[in-house]
């Protein structure tokens, strides 16, 4: 039995993906700041990234196969306010994890990272694209660790992912971020007064367009990339979304269609560092790791407004 940690355990796309290695056959252990009851932990480590004694107390009592780190702050705004912040954890921090797994003999790695450090363009994004990680802070701190992993000499994957979305199928776990960012669970949650910035960007209709992909789906390419690095020492970088983009309006149009619940819009300008098109080229995804999208934008926004409504949420 191969053993997981999850770094960012409690998270959105951490609990889908402890759910999806456990019934793998995974032994999963989870760690972060915010605690949870997820069934799918082993173990569960109330710890953070930045904290090396902690990291290696857990590193000293567990035999960790692969690490899957997905802890870091991910507000863009926020990061534009608190820059320093942001390069902490999400730089910092990833640098505390890589010297403890180097120290352990940890080989194994799969990293969260983000679409925002490409350059944008019209078309779909491929891996070998032009970067620009001056987007934002966000986008920053997270190239910063994107390039300490490259040069750990540890053996990676990187994900960069585009627009994460939806809810578990089974309706067990979904999306819940204080303060909620994303766009599909924000119109759900403001039906009756929901905002999109800007609709003037050189885009069909006007408003930004972006690749949705299944939080489930993007934690089935989690497990394959955790055989992956099982089976090859080839480090990769890799996209992960659907490899079509949607307008907000369109997706306003979609929620409105397939929840039959009208939603109240008001446009407002555009928020700083929003570029008008960013959707992905997933085909190295497909060569590399077999991956292949079971969710499509209907599934998405189906699920999402079940937990939405789920009455325990």
């Amino acid at each position: 039995m191969k053993t997981a940690l999850i770094t960012g355990a409690s998270g959105y796309l951490g609990s889908h993906l402890a759910k999806t290695l456990k019934q793998a056959g995974w032994k999963v252990v989870g760690l972060d700041v915010e605690h949870t009851n997820n069934e799918y932990l082993d173990l569960f480590y109330p710890c953070n990234v930045t904290d090396k004694e902690s990291l290696n107390h857990l590193f000293d009592k567990v035999n960790i196969d692969t690490v899957f780190h997905l802890a870091g702050r991910i507000e863009v705004g926020e990061s534009v306010k608190f820059p320093t912040t942001f390069y902490h954890n999400n730089s910092s921090g990833t640098n505390t994890l890589l010297d403890v797994m180097k120290y352990w003999g940890v080989n194994n790695i799969v990293y969260s990272s983000t679409a925002g450090v490409y350059e944008t363009k019209t078309d779909a994004i491929k891996e070998n694209d032009k970067l620009n990680p001056f987007n934002n802070p966000y986008a920053g701190s997270k190239y910063c660790a994107e390039l300490a992993i490259k040069q750990s000499g540890l053996n990676y994957i990187i994900f960069r992912y585009f627009n994460l979305a939806g809810a578990d199928p089974e309706n067990e776990m979904g999306e819940c971020h204080q303060p909620e960012t994303h766009l599909i669970p924000r119109i759900l949650q403001n039906l009756n007064n929901f905002t999109i910035y800007g609709n003037d960007y050189d885009t069909p209709d006007g408003t930004c367009v972006r690749d949705y992909v299944h939080v489930s789906d993007v934690a089935d390419a989690h497990l394959l990339a955790g055989e992956y690095l099982a089976k090859h020492n080839s480090p990769q970088t890799i996209n992960l979304g659907t490899g079509k983009g949607y307008s907000v309006q369109e997706i306003v149009n979609l929620v409105q269609k397939i929840t039959g619940e009208k939603v109240t819009y008001r446009y407002e300008p555009r928020r700083a560092g929003d570029p008008p098109y960013l959707f992905a080229d997933i085909s190295f995804a497909s060569d590399i790791l077999k991956y292949r999208p079971k969710h499509d934008i209907i599934s998405i926004i189906q699920t999402a407004y079940n937990w939405q409504n789920k009455d325990d949420n």
